[in-house]
């Protein structure tokens, strides 16, 4: 019961503060996530037949370039005022394949291998590494045989690898060119990091293993920008 209680506490705290982050999350410039959304979209590639999840889908970042892909989006977020401006914008732009709605990815109730791809876009590293190893072995229960997870996030680990290190110091190497809001960034987001709050990345290598217990074959990892990668992983036939 106490264990329930935490996690309810912890998905309202997230309701909570991307509610408050909406706009301007949605207004933000971001190259580097720009280009993930755009390279994980080419990874999807046309699928004219599919229904897509779209978990974490924020203001439609990922959910609209996908939504011209694919059969239909399920566009899934935490926060109320995300699933709010995603829906203004697909009244404004004329998007009739997106249904937006308002749930997290641990209350999502989705039928037994009922969809085609279930794509996500800088959301899963604020997931714990048990609720992790919990949405690899759901999204995969979720996918009918065939069908594909694709996914881009923030992919390292706690510096035990070169690989790790490298990404770390190259963080905060462009933080550090900020200037004083960057040094702000840095220790900010080093508590996080640190502590596991808020900010829960794993590594590539980590995801590989999480992907392969549950079951998924045909794993294929990409390193996009310093911090970013894409994993895409299929349920087999």
């Amino acid at each position: 019961m106490a264990r329930s209680i935490v996690q309810q506490a912890g998905l309202t705290l997230q309701r909570v503060v991307w509610s408050k982050r909406a706009n301007s999350w949605d207004e933000m410039s971001n190259p580097g996530l720009d280009r993930v959304v755009g390279e994980l979209v080419s990874m999807v590639g046309e699928r004219p037949d599919a229904t897509a999840i779209d978990l974490g889908c924020g203001s439609g970042q990922l959910s609209i370039p996908l939504a011209s892909h694919v059969k239909e989006v399920l566009a899934v977020d935490i926060a109320p005022k995300m699933v709010e401006l995603l829906s203004e914008k697909l009244e404004r732009q004329q998007i009739a394949n997106v249904r937006a709605l308002v749930g997290s990815v641990q209350e999502l109730g989705v039928g037994p291998s009922s969809v085609q791809l279930v794509c996500s876009n800088y959301v899963l590293h604020h997931l714990s590494d048990k609720e992790k190893a919990v949405f690899v072995r759901d999204a995969f229960g979720w996918l009918e045989p065939g069908g594909e997870l694709v996914f881009g996030d923030m992919m390292f680990g706690r510096g035990a690898t070169a690989e790790d290190r490298a990404v770390i110091a190259e963080k905060i190497k462009t933080l550090l060119a900020k200037g004083v809001g960057g040094w702000w960034r840095i220790a900010k987001n080093g508590v996080r990091y640190l502590f596991r709050i808020q900010e829960k990345p794993i590594s590539l290598a980590a995801w590989v293993e999480l992907l392969r217990n549950a079951g998924f074959v045909e794993i294929a990892t990409t390193r996009i920008v310093a911090e970013a990668g894409i994993i895409s992983a299929k349920k087999p036939l």
